[in-house]
């Protein structure tokens, strides 16, 4: 039997371009316990009856309509990352970025490279306990996706 190849969670980086010349990207402190993407793939769905006997039920035709993805992550509050992402969100600006699975490619790694948005971004805390936050990347655009070397 073979085991299966697993990965650990914080390999699963959401690498953010400074927008410097030589652009440097770096996983935001922010993002410290859970990270996420979903890929979804938006279809039409259309009903096809069958001629030769109509009162029978008709079959479902589906297409592609578009593909997307979306990123969340979630952490304790960095502190000196906050006001940042508050000012990314009031602008609105999309900023380069890299999505990478921090492995090699014989691994399973791969990094998809394009333009996120901030979509949201929540701060939470109890009483007592330490901030939290969360936040949700879309793309901006196409993304280029690659096997690591």
């Amino acid at each position: 039997m073979a085991d299966v190849g697993i990965i650990e969670g914080e390999k699963l980086l959401i690498q953010i371009g400074d927008g410097a010349t030589t652009e440097v990207f770096t996983h935001p402190c922010l993002i410290n316990t859970t990270r996420g993407i979903t890929f979804v793939t938006n279809m039409t769905e259309t009903e096809v009856p069958d001629c030769d006997a109509p009162s029978q039920p008709a079959k479902i035709v589906r297409k592609a309509r578009s593909l997307d993805f979306t990123i969340t992550g979630a952490g304790i509050v960095d502190k000196a990352s906050v006001l940042a992402y508050i000012q990314w969100l009031n602008t609105a600006a999309p900023k380069n970025a890299k999505v990478r699975q921090d492995t090699t490619g014989a691994n399973g790694g791969w990094t998809g490279t394009g333009k996120l948005l901030l979509k949201d971004f929540a701060i939470t805390g109890e009483r007592g306990d330490y901030q939290e936050c969360t936040l949700t990347l879309v793309p901006a655009g196409v993304f280029t996706w690659a096997v690591n070397p």
